[in-house]
């Protein structure tokens, strides 16, 4: 008996460690985490889990002493400072500072489904469990800011060694078109070396005006895989394509459950349900982190992530799903082992000085808004997120949204700026912006 129990443990690790089989993670929201299925993230993990890689969150900031998210945290930089933290460092919006409205939580929940601490029998996994986080502050604790900030954050992300940018932003535009500056940073990256993930906006937009840029850019999915009601299309990007970001009905006071939205980390240590396009981009850029540590090329990289996914929609390619469902099972144990590119390398805590003032991290001028064009806003119509209790342990329940009668929809409020991806799951509200220009 003791020998054929020996024979079977044999064999069941023997199975464990062939090409396809991964172990499922011990996280306990794990279970809740839905979209990590859809994507088949447990099978590419025997493949590669993005040791090695840096993913930058241009985003609110995270949480930088969250349970799931500490330990992967590289230096990154804070392009707003001031309003959230003592510290330059990158510090995302706590629900218990004063002011802290709209934009809390926000990077820290993008954060942790693109490569959350896994494994660790602590709250949720991450796409990429083996990637590094680089935080980039560039919306203040109301979810704001200037389109020159998320340009320097590009840079400085591609300048201090980034392999994949998360950009979960729908549109940077002044009218109807993208702004030069966001869309220049996106070039300078790209050429650096590093993937722009970019979000396509959700309905707000209707369709996303990226055209020609270098970036992946990702529409929603809701659970049942069809196109979340929320999303916009990929219109003509270059490189479009879907992932999930939940269900969600804008302007509704619905629940996000973790049955249809998604489950992540969240500021002040806590774990919440969000749905929005916003969420479909970390997943993209988790994915790309993963096969960069395999040692595909950035091109190679977006190569096999748009010919490996499921065809969902119009058969083909077509302006809504672009190339089709991120399938990260098939990218990965599809990709051949690289002959002439380099494995991706560990980049080391960035060297470079950050900017003391507001010019650009790097020597590259960004051109000015003229006087003529409105000034590009950046702010997320983001509502109440619903708070997650892992197994086992209690949460604070997080305050309700700001409300009064000064509230307006967004689309009123910045009727000249840019539409943020990260749709919230209660109130879809938020105050209107200043008149005042923004620093």
């Amino acid at each position: 008996m003791q020998r054929i129990v020996g024979v079977l443990a044999l064999a069941l690790a023997l199975l464990l460690a062939l090409p396809g089989v991964a172990t499922a993670s011990n996280d306990p929201l794990f279970p809740q985490q839905w979209a990590l299925d859809a994507i088949g993230a447990e099978t590419a993990w025997s493949r590669g889990r993005g040791g090695g890689t840096i993913i930058a969150v241009v985003d609110t900031g995270i949480d930088l002493d969250h349970e799931d998210l500490a330990s992967k945290i590289v230096a990154g930089y804070d392009f707003i400072g001031g309003d959230s933290s003592p510290e330059d460092d990158a510090r995302d919006c706590e629900p218990r500072q004063p002011g802290c409205n709209y934009g809390r939580g926000h990077g820290t929940h993008v954060a942790g489904i693109a490569a959350a601490a896994t494994g660790n029998r602590t709250g949720v996994a991450g796409v990429a469990p083996d990637a590094r986080i680089m935080p980039i502050r560039v919306l203040d604790s109301a979810g704001s800011g200037h389109v020159t900030q998320v340009a320097q954050g590009i840079r400085f992300a591609a300048d201090n060694g980034a392999d994949v940018i998360n950009l979960s932003f729908g549109e940077i535009a002044t009218d109807v078109d993208l702004s030069p500056a966001f869309t220049e940073a996106i070039r300078y990256a790209w050429a650096r070396g590093s993937i722009p993930v970019v979000a396509a906006g959700n309905d707000f937009v209707g369709t996303s005006s990226f055209t020609d840029e270098p970036a992946l850019v990702v529409t929603a999915t809701g659970r049942t895989g069809g196109r979340a009601g929320y999303a916009s299309s990929v219109g003509n990007a270059r490189w479009g394509m879907a992932a999930p970001g939940g269900d969600g009905r804008v302007g509704s006071d619905e629940v996000c459950t973790p049955e249809t939205g998604i489950v992540s980390t969240h500021a002040d240590n806590n774990y919440a349900c969000l749905v929005g396009t916003s969420m479909a981009v970390p997943h993209v850029a988790g994915a790309a982190a993963v096969l960069r540590g395999m040692g595909l090329s950035p091109q190679q990289v977006v190569d096999q992530l748009l010919t490996t996914t499921d065809d969902v929609g119009t058969i083909g390619r077509d302006t809504t799903f672009g190339a089709g469902r991120l399938n990260l099972a098939r990218a990965a144990h599809s990709a051949l082992p690289p002959t002439t590119v380099a494995p991706a390398t560990v980049a080391a805590v960035p060297t470079t000085t950050p900017p003391t003032s507001e010019a650009p991290a790097t020597t590259t001028t960004t051109e000015a808004p003229t006087t003529t064009v409105p000034s590009p806003t950046v702010s997320l119509p983001m509502g109440n997120p619903t708070p997650i209790e892992p197994p086992g342990r209690a949460i604070a329940l997080l305050p309700d949204d700001v409300r009064g009668d000064d509230t307006t929809r967004y689309v009123a409020a910045v009727p000249a700026g840019l539409l943020i991806a990260g749709v919230g799951a209660a109130t879809w509200r938020m105050r209107p912006r200043p008149s005042s220009p923004l620093r």
